[in-house]
């Protein structure tokens, strides 16, 4: 689990048929997982006046991956500069975005196709810019197409996953 900070305690349940209860959301990484520090931070500072648009969560190279939410992949692929192999999921009956980098190869899944939450989706890496700092998830939340704080979804999910 992610150290420190408790998940607020509005997180919603919804119910649906069979009465399971879901949370509408998962934790991106199926297995143990901690924090690569200050420097995995939204908005840390980065070269030539960047800062972090996501955060980051490390795990053993080769954990599981999984789709936080029913969604539709937008895209997937890899950039040799920054993200390595990367993966865009829409979620479903939203106006967000979620962005994974660094996976270890590419994708499990394809573009345009539809995910489930707790789908598998890759395998954490250290591909692009990650090579050499260790295994770890980079992980986004694009809220109508612009990066938000993902720290306290990431909690929160993580206290329910």
């Amino acid at each position: 689990m992610l150290a420190a900070l408790a998940a607020p305690a509005s997180a919603a349940i919804v119910s649906r048929d069979g009465g399971i209860s879901y949370y509408g959301h998962v934790f991106p990484v199926q297995g143990a997982h901690g924090l690569r520090g200050a420097i995995g931070t939204y908005h840390a500072p980065r070269s030539g006046g960047r800062i972090h648009e996501g955060f980051d969560v490390t795990a053993a190279c080769g954990a599981k991956l999984v789709a936080v939410r029913n969604g539709r992949v937008l895209r997937r692929g890899f950039d040799l500069v920054l993200y390595g192999n990367y993966l865009l999921i829409h979620g479903e009956g939203e106006r967000r975005s979620y962005f994974y980098a660094h996976l270890a190869r590419p994708a499990a899944v394809s573009q345009g196709e539809r995910v489930w939450e707790g789908e598998g989706v890759g395998v954490v890496g250290e591909t692009g810019n990650a090579a050499g700092t260790g295994c770890h998830l980079h992980f986004e939340i694009h809220e109508r197409g612009v990066p938000i704080n993902p720290e306290a979804a990431l909690r929160s999910w993580d206290r329910y996953s």
